[in-house]
């Protein structure tokens, strides 16, 4: 079993933790072993090129009551110091990571739209996960519907916009990789996995914007040295397996 030890945030020892933070030496990141709210933070530790490992509980019924809001991800970052800080919340998280690697812009105004189009590419996961994933077997087509024909279409519209007026290259922020980049991409491919794909898919490969951001992303050479590994193989394979059928992996 994983032993954690992040029951709440410790402010003993804030200057040593910030420490660890500015100056890391490894990283940690604990997720099921499925894509989903884990894809991004894998994504981004990959990119950095960086030791770090991924970790999943053994038993998460029993141990979640140990991590700060009862939720993963949680990324345990240890410092040349030889302290670890914990970080909680998939926003925070993603954060961090991508301004420790350069992929939030070159200057404010630039972070700013690249943390807006990452903010709505999580939103748009979490209404599809309560519309849809979460939703009662009986609502489940309502909340389909709902979701491919109110939700989607704005979700793409306002997206599409952007990423034509930045040239229609595959990024959201000049001609370089960034958090919403990967992001965005990842919310696509969560939408691959998922049993409604044929229908979700439909709708998003009309978008010429996000299929091009999707392949530029792919086709970056750290994605895709990442993600043509065995691990993250496993991870996709075990994301169409829980989405099929996600009430038998918590009962």
């Amino acid at each position: 079993m994983v032993q954690i030890d992040a029951g709440h945030f410790s402010r003993d020892a804030s200057v040593e933790l910030s420490e660890a933070l500015a100056k890391p030496a490894s990283f940690k990141l604990m997720y099921f072993p499925i894509l989903a709210n884990g894809a991004t933070g894998r994504d981004l530790l990959a990119y950095g090129g960086v030791e770090w490992s991924p970790i999943s509980p053994a038993d998460w019924k029993a141990e979640k009551d140990q991590t700060p809001f009862h939720v993963m991800p949680l990324l345990f970052v240890t410092g040349e110091n030889g302290k670890t800080a914990t970080l909680a919340e998939t926003v925070v998280i993603e954060h961090y990571l991508a301004k420790k690697f350069g992929l939030l812009g070159s200057n404010e105004y630039e972070e700013s739209i690249i943390k807006s189009f990452h903010s709505s590419s999580a939103a748009i996961m979490s209404a599809f996960a309560s519309s849809v994933t979460w939703n009662t077997p009986e609502g489940k087509a309502g909340g389909l519907e709902f979701f491919t024909t109110s939700t989607l279409p704005t979700w793409i519209a306002t997206h599409e916009k952007h990423l034509i007026d930045n040239g229609n290259n595959g990024h959201y922020v000049g001609d370089k990789l960034s958090l919403a980049d990967i992001r965005t991409a990842n919310i696509i491919e969560q939408f691959v996995t998922q049993p409604e794909s044929a229908t979700l898919m439909a709708i998003i490969n009309k978008s010429v914007p996000l299929t091009k951001l999707r392949d530029t992303v792919a086709k970056h050479p750290k994605m895709a040295q990442w993600r043509s590994g065995s691990e993250y193989k496993s991870y996709y394979e075990a994301n169409v397996a829980f989405y099929a059928n996600p009430y038998a992996f918590i009962s």
